[in-house]
């Protein structure tokens, strides 16, 4: 088997994998979207700072999870009608900061979170992973060779 990549996604970027490749990303209060095709040699990852938005940034695609979505599964080549192949992992979306006064409309985190969740249904992904919320980060890490994932919790230090 051919070595693959690790590749970093970055706050308010997206990738793809395939192959030996690994895609992997650390959150806190954004949101990573974690895409498998398992019947393709593809995977996708997005990290989205904020639920939605107007970007017109290319190089920030990932901004929202509102654009991001569609635009992985563009990059993916996955029609509507294959989107039922896909799978989706979700994770982020964590209270860091302390002793802050919650948003009226609640926290960014759980807001990324729920905004994720609600489209990758509407798009008919199935979500088979979920590990978002609490006051701990986490690092997402997708195996394109496997088609497989990992959240790991990143402890805070004081």
């Amino acid at each position: 088997m051919k070595a693959g990549r690790e590749i970093h996604v970055r706050m308010c970027e997206m990738e793809t994998g395939s192959g030996g490749d690994l895609l992997r990303t650390t959150l806190g209060s954004c949101v990573g979207i974690g895409l498998l095709w398992p019947c393709r040699d593809l995977c996708g990852l997005a990290h989205c700072l904020l639920p939605e938005g107007f970007s017109h940034e290319v190089e920030k695609r990932a901004k929202y999870v509102t654009e991001a979505i569609p635009l992985l599964l563009s990059l993916m080549g996955a029609a509507p009608s294959q989107r039922h192949q896909l799978e989706a992992v979700v994770a982020g979306g964590a209270c860091m900061v302390t002793n802050a006064k919650p948003a009226p409309y609640g926290l960014i985190g759980e807001q990324n979170t729920r905004m994720a969740t609600r489209l990758l249904e509407q798009a008919g992904i199935r979500v088979v992973h979920t590990d978002v919320g609490g006051t701990r980060g986490r690092q997402l890490r997708i195996d394109c060779a496997q088609k497989t994932y990992l959240v790991n919790t990143i402890d805070r230090t004081h």
